[in-house]
C-alpha cells in the first residue's frame, strides 16, 4: 500500500513536472516567439518606382508577414502595378482619398496585424538583409521597452546611381538617440524606410501627426523617445534612400510642414531662462533658420510671390526668438541680401555694375534695379541681362536717387540691403566680407558695415587705391563729432545695411540728392546702431566730371543738408558744445565758397544767386572774420555777372586778403 502511494506520488509529481514544463515552454514561447512584421508602403503617384520598392520587399531573407500598400488617391498607374504584383506575391492593396503620407501610414498601420511595423517609401529600396538585421534587437531580452530600431543607409539618385554610401556617417548626428538635446538640435535622420517600429510603441504615442507631410518622421520618433521607449542603431546601410528633384523632400509641401513642426516644437519647448535652458534660441532656431531662409531665397530668385510671403512669415516667426545681438546658428550664407541699384540715364555703366553683382562669391538673394525715369536705353540693358539672371526691374517717374533707393528697398525681401550706384562696381568678395560681421556675436545691434574702396575714373582706370586710407576721417564711426565735423565717407556702394535699422530710421531723406548717404548713416548712428569698417577695398567708386558728385543738384542738396544739421545740432553753450559754429559751418563753408566761385565763372545769375543763398545759410554760424568776408563777398553788386567776372580777374591780387578772411 505504501509502495502504491509512493508510486502514485511519483506519478503525480511527474505529471506536475510535465505540466510545469509545458507551461514554462508556453510562457517561453510567448516571451520569445518570432514577432510578426507588417510592411506598410504609402503610394501616391509612384508608378515610376513602386515596383522596384516592392521587389526589394520580396527579396528579403526574413520575409514580412504581411505587405500593405496604401494608395493615397494616386492619379497615375501605380495602383495597377501593385495589382499585377499581387498576382504573384501576397500584397494587400488599400485605397483612400488623398490625405498625405502621414495619413496613409496611419491608415495602413490601423489595418496591420503585425507586432512590428516596417515602413518603406515608394521610391526607396531595401537591401535583402534589411528586415533580418532590424528584427534582431527585438528578439533579445532587455530592461527597457524597445520602441524602434533603425540603420544607416545609402543615398541614391533618380536612376538608382549611388551618391553617398553610409549617408548617416557623413552627418555627425548622434546615433542612437540618447538625449533630448540631440533630438531637438538637428534633424534626427531616422528615416522611415530604414526603421522597424514596435506596434505597441506606435499606438502608445498615437502614430504619425497627420498635419505633417514632412518632418512627420522626426515628430514620431521624438515622441517615442519622450515616452520612454528605447532605440537601437545599426551602423550599416540596410536600405537605399532615393533623393531627387521631384521627391517629397523638395516639394512645397515640405516647406509648409517644416513650419508647422517648428511651431509645434517651439510651443512644446519654450526657453527657460530661470534654469538657463534655451531650447528655442539655442537648438530650434539654428536648426530651422537655414532651411527656411533657403526657401525664401529660392522664392525670391524664382520671383514666386506667394511662396516668398509664406516662407518670409515663417522666417520672421523663427527669427523672433533671436535678439538682434544673438546670431546663434547662422553664417553669412544664411543671410538674405537684396541688392538695390538706382538707375537714371546710366546705360554706359549699368551692365558693368550688374555683372559685378553676378560675380559675387556670396550670391545675393535678390537683385532690384529701379529705373528712375531714364531717357536713355539703360533699362533695355537691364532687361537683356534679366533674361540670363534673376533681376527685377521697376520703373517710376524721376524723383532722385534717394527716392529710387527707397522705392527699391520698399519692395525688397532681404534682411540686408546692399546698395550699388549705377556707375560703381564691386569686387567678387564684396558681399561675403561685408556680411560676416552680421553673424558674429556683439553687444549692440549692427546697423551697417562698410569698407574701403578704390577710386576709378570714367574709363575704369584706378586713380586712388584704398581711397579712404588717404583721408583723416574716423573709421568706423564712434562719436557724433566725427560724423558732423567732416563728410562721413560711408559710400552707399561700399556698404551693407540692416533692413531693420533702415526701416527704423525712415530710410533715405528724399529731399536730398546728395549727402543723403551721410544723412542716413548719421541717423543710424544717432539711433544707437553699431557699425563696422572693413579696411579693405571691396568696391570701385567711379568719380568723373559728369558724375552726380559734381552737379548743381549736389550743391543744392549740400545746402539742404547743412540747413538740416544746423537745425538739429545747434550750439549748446551750457555744455560748451559748439556743433554749429565749430563743426557744421566750418565743414561746409569751403565747399560752398568753391561752388560760389564756380557760379561766378559761369556767369549764370541763377547759379550765382543759389550759391550766394547757400553761403548765407552758414553766415550766422561763422566766426567774425569769415562772416565779414562772406557778407562782402555776397553783397548785391557781386550778383552782377560783369562785376563778378571783374572780381575774379582781381582775385589773384586779393588772394592774401581772402585767405585771411575765409581761411580757405
Amino acid at each position: 500500500m505504501h509502495v502504491l502511494l509512493v508510486e502514485h506520488d511519483l506519478t503525480s509529481a511527474r505529471h506536475g513536472l510535465d505540466a510545469a514544463l509545458r507551461l514554462d515552454r508556453r510562457e517561453c514561447a510567448v516571451e520569445y516567439r518570432e514577432p510578426r512584421i507588417s510592411t506598410i508602403v504609402p503610394l501616391y503617384n509612384g508608378a515610376r518606382y513602386i515596383e522596384a520598392a516592392l521587389r526589394s520587399v520580396m527579396r528579403q531573407t526574413r520575409s514580412a508577414d504581411e505587405v500593405i500598400i496604401v494608395d493615397d488617391g494616386s492619379t497615375d498607374g501605380g495602383a495597377e502595378i501593385v495589382r499585377r504584383i499581387a498576382a504573384e506575391y501576397p500584397v494587400k492593396l488599400l485605397s483612400k482619398a488623398n490625405g498625405g503620407q502621414s495619413s496613409a501610414r496611419n491608415f495602413g498601420a490601423a489595418q496591420a496585424t503585425g507586432d512590428l511595423i516596417a515602413l518603406l517609401d515608394q521610391d526607396d529600396i531595401w537591401y535583402p538583409n534589411h528586415l533580418a538585421e532590424l528584427v534582431k534587437p527585438f528578439l533579445r531580452p532587455r530592461s527597457t521597452a524597445l520602441g524602434w530600431v533603425y540603420s544607416n543607409l545609402d543615398e541614391i539618385g533618380a536612376d538608382g546611381q549611388m551618391l553617398v554610401r553610409s549617408f548617416l556617417t557623413t552627418l555627425g548626428s548622434q546615433h542612437p538617440k540618447r538625449d533630448i538635446f540631440s533630438c531637438l538640435r538637428q534633424d534626427m535622420f531616422v528615416l522611415p524606410s530604414a526603421s522597424l517600429i514596435s506596434r505597441e510603441a506606435f499606438d502608445a504615442v498615437g502614430g504619425f501627426d497627420e498635419r505633417l507631410s514632412g518632418y512627420e518622421d522626426d515628430d514620431l520618433f521624438l515622441r517615442l523617445f519622450l515616452a520612454g521607449f528605447d532605440n537601437e542603431y545599426i551602423d550599416s546601410p540596410l536600405s537605399q534612400w532615393r533623393i531627387y528633384d521631384a521627391s517629397s523632400s523638395y516639394s512645397p509641401r515640405m516647406g509648409k510642414s517644416r513650419a508647422v513642426y517648428a511651431r509645434k516644437l517651439v510651443a512644446a519647448y519654450p526657453d527657460d531662462p530661470v534654469r538657463s535652458l534655451y531650447y528655442t534660441r539655442d537648438l530650434l532656431v539654428p536648426r530651422f533658420y537655414r532651411p527656411i531662409a533657403a526657401d525664401c531665397r529660392k522664392a525670391l530668385r524664382t520671383q514666386d510671390v506667394e511662396a516668398f510671403r509664406a516662407a518670409r512669415a515663417d522666417l520672421d516667426f523663427i527669427s523672433g526668438f533671436l535678439s538682434p545681438t544673438h546670431t546663434t546658428g547662422r553664417d553669412a550664407r544664411d543671410l538674405l541680401i537684396t541688392v538695390v541699384i538706382p538707375l537714371y540715364n546710366g546705360a554706359r555703366y549699368i551692365e558693368q555694375a550688374l555683372r559685378s553683382v553676378f560675380r559675387q562669391s556670396l550670391p545675393a538673394a535678390e537683385i532690384i534695379v529701379v529705373d528712375d525715369g531714364s531717357t536713355d536705353d539703360g533699362a533695355a540693358v537691364v532687361e537683356r541681362l534679366a533674361a540670363e539672371y534673376p533681376v527685377k526691374l521697376f520703373r517710376k517717374a524721376n524723383g532722385g536717387q534717394s527716392s529710387a533707393r527707397n522705392y527699391g528697398i520698399a519692395r525688397a525681401g532681404g534682411d540686408l540691403i546692399a546698395l550699388l550706384d549705377q556707375d560703381d562696381a564691386w569686387y567678387p568678395n564684396h558681399l561675403e566680407r561685408l556680411a560676416q560681421p552680421f553673424v558674429e556675436p556683439r553687444t549692440r545691434e549692427l546697423g551697417w558695415v562698410y569698407s574701403n574702396l578704390d577710386e576709378i575714373d570714367a574709363t575704369g582706370r584706378r586713380i586712388v587705391g584704398s581711397a579712404l586710407s588717404k583721408l583723416s576721417t574716423q573709421h568706423p564711426k564712434r562719436d557724433v563729432f566725427a560724423c558732423l565735423r567732416e563728410d562721413m565717407f560711408v559710400l552707399p556702394s561700399a556698404s551693407l545695411i540692416s533692413r531693420r535699422a533702415f526701416d527704423a530710421v525712415g530710410g533715405f531723406d528724399e529731399t536730398l540728392s546728395g549727402y543723403e548717404d551721410d544723412d542716413l548713416f548719421l541717423r543710424l548712428y544717432s539711433a544707437g546702431y553699431d557699425n563696422e569698417f572693413v579696411d579693405e577695398a571691396l568696391s570701385q567708386w567711379r568719380i568723373y566730371p559728369t558724375s552726380s558728385s559734381y552737379t548743381p543738384r549736389m550743391a543744392r542738396s549740400r545746402a539742404t543738408y547743412a540747413r538740416k544739421l544746423l537745425a538739429n545740432y545747434p550750439d549748446d553753450a551750457r555744455r560748451t558744445r559748439c556743433f554749429s559754429s565749430s563743426m557744421i559751418a566750418p565743414r561746409f563753408f569751403p565747399q560752398m565758397v568753391v561752388e560760389y566761385l564756380k557760379a561766378l565763372r559761369s556767369g549764370s545769375r541763377q547759379l550765382i544767386g543759389e550759391a550766394a543763398d547757400h553761403l548765407l545759410i552758414l553766415a550766422p554760424h561763422l566766426g567774425p572774420r569769415r562772416a565779414l568776408a562772406t557778407w562782402v563777398m555776397l553783397s548785391p553788386v557781386m550778383k552782377n555777372p560783369l562785376i563778378a567776372r571783374a572780381a575774379l580777374f582781381m582775385a589773384p591780387f586779393l588772394r592774401p586778403v581772402m585767405r585771411w578772411g575765409l581761411r580757405i
